[in-house]
């Protein structure tokens, strides 16, 4: 696997950002996660990445589909062909912008390539969650 200057960039992001801090929360007896989160696809992913960040630690974010590849609607039951979202709003990348979709998009294609598109295409939002994961 070749390894994308926005790879590189987000690595790095996150290498700078350190481990996630200490769990605070106390352990309960005959409890053994804190937080689950029923779909692991892009809101779900992202809302443990954010848990994990705030000290919230034993995090599990579960999914139907057999694997990672297929996690969420878009590569299986969503029809609309682009995201109604703008592609400039911000997203699971949680304010870090080495993980924006832009940053990893322009990476890829080039920002001129960025600039021309209006809307994220089902298929290239998967991509990029694939590459957050």
């Amino acid at each position: 696997m070749t390894t994308s200057n926005s790879d590189f960039t987000a690595c790095e992001a996150l290498r700078l950002l350190g481990s996630d801090p200490e769990n605070w929360v106390p352990d309960r007896p005959g409890i053994d996660r804190n937080f689950t989160i029923i779909g692991g696809s892009g809101s779900g992913s992202t809302f443990a990445f954010a848990l994990r960040r705030a000290g919230i630690g034993r995090v599990t974010a579960i999914d139907a589909a057999d694997d990672e590849a297929h996690a969420g609607v878009w590569l299986t039951r969503a029809r609309m062909e682009k995201l109604r979202t703008p592609k400039n709003v911000p997203g699971p990348e949680l304010g870090i912008p080495e993980l924006s979709f832009q940053a990893w998009y322009e990476a890829r294609h080039g920002a001129e390539a960025y600039a021309v598109i209006d809307r994220i295409g089902r298929v290239t939002w998967t991509e990029y969650r694939m590459a957050l994961s």
